[in-house]
């Protein structure tokens, strides 16, 4: 057999000739028979699916809703983009938004991002703010707008709330819970967590320590969280500071005073209307002559640089006499104490001068005691 003879033998399974498919025309075989073959058109060229022709997918809508595959790739033959299921415990939809013509994706290393980038972190989350107190539109200006606020806010200078002192042994003194406005290095509010003791420092002889907001220590520690390591006492008197609105020695701020004899604290107690009363009245005066003329009575030793104020008993010989006591010359209103009994002491309240004195005389000159029961503290 020829190879003519072959090819058309083969052919003639299904001959080749263009026309409409959709008819047929009588082809001869080999065997000298013949057979119906379709002509060839678009309609019978082969498509990709198995049975089928390109006629039955040309302008076809692919109406498939899904795939069962966990990922889907963009681009395979490039750099891709895949979206992946991975890890989803639920079924999740996300629209796509419906706003600018054209809108980037933000990641979450973006939404996490502090750089000056115009398209990451603070600058890319929007603020649902219904009432409109913010005139930005992301968190990065209205974060703006805050600060801007918050530092034409002033601090409450001066405020002091709490760490109020209280005796516990002749070197250690108790602080209560507080809250004070410190003017130090930092301006800021310093605060306690709880109460806590202080053991005192350097005491020796007669004197009056001090107890101070230790700026340096409230520096080293970086926290405003005040513990006993950020407390400090010396024998150094503090003045009032009218841009710190406080008591201070340099950046320390002055919280109280404690009253120390032979290197040893004194046993006090703070009462109401900030009165520091003392366990035993310290003498301050004692003479078979008082003086019948103006003349100073030093409180200094007793009661601290803040205080203006003190409450005193007196006993004088002559009754009847009256004694008299004057913060300074020339000043008309007198605290006055008539003698009723001269074997008894009689107390009294004293206005003090800022350096701690005050001008005292008696009508006649006879024995006298003045005993000091305590101070008050004044506004630290």
């Amino acid at each position: 057999m020829t190879v003519l003879q072959i090819v058309k033998a083969l052919a003639g399974e299904e001959d080749i000739n263009f026309g409409d498919s959709d008819t047929t025309f009588s082809r001869q075989t080999r065997s000298g028979g013949t057979t119906s073959i379709h002509y060839i058109d678009s309609k019978s060229i082969p498509a990709n699916t198995l049975g089928g022709v390109v006629d039955t997918h040309l302008h076809t809508q692919n109406t498939d809703t899904g795939t069962t595959e966990d990922t889907f790739e963009v681009n395979s033959d490039g750099f891709g983009v895949t979206l992946s299921s991975t890890g989803l415990s639920a079924d999740r939809t996300y629209t796509f938004p419906n706003t600018w013509s054209s809108q980037p994706l933000v990641g979450y290393t973006d939404l996490i991002g502090t750089g000056s980038g115009a398209t990451t972190g603070a600058k890319t989350v929007g603020v649902y703010d219904v009432a409109g107190n913010f005139t930005g539109g992301t968190v990065e200006a209205v974060l703006a707008e805050l600060a801007t606020d918050v530092a034409a806010y002033l601090l409450p200078y001066g405020y002091k709330r709490g760490f109020t002192l209280g005796y516990v042994s002749t070197s250690v003194i108790s602080l209560t819970q507080g809250q004070w406005h410190h003017s130090g290095t930092t301006e800021q509010m310093v605060y306690s967590a709880g109460a806590f003791n202080y053991t005192l420092s350097s005491l020796s002889g007669t004197q009056l320590q001090y107890i101070y907001l230790d700026d340096s220590a409230i520096v080293s520690a970086g926290t405003a969280v005040i513990t006993l390591t950020q407390i400090t006492n010396s024998t150094t008197a503090p003045t009032f500071s009218n841009t710190k609105y406080g008591w201070y020695n340099g950046e320390d701020r002055c919280i109280g005073a404690v009253y120390v004899e032979g290197g040893l604290a004194r046993k006090f107690r703070l009462f109401s209307d900030n009165y520091y009363g003392f366990y035993e009245a310290h003498i301050l005066f004692t003479s078979a002559n008082s003086p019948t003329s103006d003349t100073s009575l030093d409180f200094s030793a007793f009661v601290p640089a803040f205080s203006t104020g003190c409450r005193i008993a007196i006993q004088h010989a002559t009754t009847g006499d009256q004694i008299s006591f004057k913060p300074t010359t020339g000043w008309a209103a007198k605290t006055q104490v008539t003698v009723a009994d001269a074997a008894e002491y009689q107390d009294a309240r004293v206005d003090l001068d800022t350096d701690q004195t005050a001008l005292w005389a008696t009508d006649t000159d006879s024995q006298t005691i003045i005993g000091l029961h305590g101070y008050y503290t004044g506004d630290l």
